[in-house]
């Protein structure tokens, strides 16, 4: 059985006095409670209508509504005296003031949009030694190579020939490698078998011929009575055994009169013989197209060889019937 999900009990956050609650509750309601309206035929209007009615009032008068405030930045004013061209260190710090109907939470996440990409800004101009100019009238990025610093060039030249002298003077330290464990190494070659294994076995089936003739293709219920008997001589076989020779016959009449006890054998074995085509000439007869009865029922669902085994057993049966049937008749 699952186990319950527990439900966490609500916390009380607030005064735990009944009776500072309750002086708070009451402080609360006291313009609610026992205050009916004044005028019983008005009615408050709703926010969003007064907020349609100060647009439509708004639109009349003429005002420019500053719609979509909130989410734009500010853009970047450079200072009179400043130059198109000049560098980061000159860029003017932006007053970011808060709009008329924007609020606290809102303003301190522009804040923040346009803090984080001030930031990118200079840290791109700072990998790649340009000054990105903006055109406050039009909103136009460019950027503009910085002219290079002398300290900074010499401080590099200074790195690169300490590189260099550290190239030259170090010596090559030959690494020494540890001997491998025994159990990795054998690992790694029963790997490297199994590998080469798989890479012949891909090989071979690729080089295979087609597998049409080395499996048969067996329809579902089919019965085979026999294994297939071969038409063409087998290689290095004895003709005896595979062509018909008459002088070999076992039922001659003159092989009998000659060896009367071979003749009582031959007999035996024709016997055997003839019994066995009687239960093949059964076995075949049992095997026939099914009838209306066998297709009857739920009968008619089942394969043709259960279907035909439970038609032989019901014939069985039948004969067994009659069989007592005789008997008990003969009896009496």
């Amino acid at each position: 059985m699952a186990r319950k999900r527990k439900i966490p009990v609500r916390k009380h956050h607030g005064v735990r006095d009944p009776l500072k609650q309750l002086e708070q509750k009451e402080k609360k309601l006291s313009k609610v409670t026992n205050n009916p309206p004044v005028k019983k035929d008005e009615q408050q209007v709703s926010f969003k209508f007064r907020q349609f009615q100060q647009l439509a009032n708004a639109t009349k008068s003429g005002k420019k509504l500053r719609l979509g405030e909130i989410g734009r930045e500010d853009k970047p004013k450079s200072s009179p005296g400043s130059k198109p061209g000049s560098s980061s260190s000159s860029k003017e710090t932006r007053n970011i003031k808060q709009f008329a109907n924007e609020t606290d939470e809102d303003y301190l996440r522009r804040v923040n949009r346009m803090t984080n990409a001030s930031v990118r800004e200079a840290h791109y101009e700072a990998k790649y030694g340009v000054n990105v100019i903006r055109n406050p009238k039009t909103g136009e990025i460019t950027v503009q190579k910085r002219p290079k610093n002398e300290i900074d060039e010499l401080l590099k030249q200074k790195q690169k020939e300490q590189r260099l002298a550290g190239k030259r003077g170090r010596k090559k330290v030959q690494v020494v490698h540890k001997p491998m464990d025994a159990k990795t190494s054998r690992e790694l070659v029963k790997r490297a078998y199994k590998e080469a294994q798989q890479e012949v076995d891909t090989e071979e089936k690729q080089n295979a011929g087609p597998t049409e003739f080395k499996q048969d293709a067996v329809a579902f219920g089919e019965i085979v009575h026999a294994p297939p008997s071969l038409k063409i001589l087998p290689r290095k076989a004895e003709k005896s055994e595979t062509v018909p020779r008459p002088g070999r016959k076992a039922n001659l009449l003159l092989k009998s009169m000659l060896n009367p006890d071979q003749g009582q054998t031959n007999r035996g074995l024709e016997d055997d013989d003839s019994s066995r085509l009687k239960l093949a000439a059964q076995s075949k007869s049992a095997f026939k197209a099914p009838t209306k009865a066998q297709m009857k029922g739920k009968r008619k669902d089942l394969p043709l060889a259960t279907r035909s085994m439970l038609e032989t057993e019901r014939s069985k049966m039948v004969q067994l019937y009659r069989q007592l049937k005789n008997k008990t008749t003969a009896d009496s």
